[in-house]
């Protein structure tokens, strides 16, 4: 054979390659997915957690988003204590243009702390991608005195069960609690429907601690009216670079994995799942929409769909272990 024929045998070799992978089902859906999805506005059902803040990070995302897909995007609120009203809205929706944008926890602790759901979150719903970090902050009253988790431990083991904490609900929780039995002393726990009314109490000295996110208890702190001891992260906060981490201050089991993410229908296809995970890791990446990002107090996140559900896994593992070992296999049914 020449060298000639060899080329030619060689170009049709690849065609017939190329002919033959785009009439598989794969690279045609993928094909499919990529030129027309999305056809119309795309909606985002979710819950203004922390209230302005919150509500910023999700039009933010919409709007970068609506700029790359070239449709608009629109942030739908449904305001409910849990955040269980926004994910039944999201679910009884049906429709392939509508994406969840909901706290972290709802695959990874939403279980553990909840009456029986409608909804089972890792049946029902299949993660996209994450958005942001969000970072947990430990707020104590000025009126304690404690200036580091050790002073605050010892404290309360001299008066057991005379201080008092509130927190934001799942893994905050779940992680105060254990390590409150792993110190070997007493909080009294002070239920909030909304836990971010708290700061204001705890300001006032009625409640001693909040585990709450870490923007609107800094801006209690600055003001003077709250000390914030540490942040529940492997790594310091971008807007609070000058306090330590729980691990530094000798605590890492209070570390604590929290944000948004983005999460779609369980049967969602393949390609339009990578599509959006790719499309949400490109806006994030973006240095006006991340440095928005981080002025609000958030990490913009960029993980691999794959990376991104082995790590939501392993978070699940673990809040369900330790609420196991904290209270009993009966509490996280």
């Amino acid at each position: 054979m020449t060298h000639a024929s060899s080329r030619v045998l060689s170009r049709r070799v690849f065609c017939a390659s190329l002919l033959t992978a785009a009439a598989s089902p794969s690279w045609a859906e993928a094909l499919r997915v990529e030129q027309v999805w999305p056809r119309r506005p795309v909606r985002l059902v979710t819950r203004p957690a922390d209230g302005a803040r919150s509500d910023a990070m999700a039009r933010t995302l919409a709007a970068a988003l609506g700029r790359r897909w070239r449709q608009p995007v629109i942030v739908d609120y449904r305001v409910d204590g849990d955040g269980a009203a926004s994910v039944e809205a999201f679910l009884a929706a049906r429709d392939d243009h509508v994406l969840l944008l909901h706290s972290t926890s709802v695959w990874t602790t939403f279980h553990l702390k909840h009456a029986p759901l409608s909804f089972d979150p890792v049946r029902d719903l299949v993660p996209l991608a994450p958005v942001v970090q969000d970072f947990i902050a430990l707020g104590v009253s000025p009126r304690l005195g404690s200036g580091s988790l050790g002073e605050l431990v010892d404290a309360a083991r001299r008066s057991p069960g005379r201080l008092s904490w509130a927190s934001s609900l799942q893994a905050s929780y779940l992680a105060f609690s254990a390590f409150l039995k792993t110190a070997g002393t007493e909080f009294s726990f002070v239920p909030y429907r909304n836990p971010a009314a708290s700061i204001a109490d705890l300001a006032d000295g009625k409640v001693d601690l909040a585990f709450l996110p870490l923007p609107p208890t800094l801006d209690a702190a600055q003001s003077g009216r709250v000390r914030v001891l540490a942040v529940a992260s492997a790594d310091r906060a971008p807007g609070a670079r000058d306090v330590p981490t729980v691990g530094e201050a000798g605590y890492p089991s209070l570390t604590i994995f929290d944000g948004h993410s983005l999460f779609g229908p369980s049967d969602m296809p393949t390609a339009r799942r990578t599509r959006i995970a790719d499309d949400v890791a490109a806006v994030l990446r973006d240095p006006v929409v991340a440095e928005r990002l981080t002025r609000m107090g958030y990490r913009p996140q960029h993980e691999s769909p794959a990376a991104f559900q082995d790590l939501l896994q392993r978070e699940r593992a673990h809040w369900t272990e330790m609420a196991q070992s904290t209270y009993g296999a009966a509490e996280t049914q």
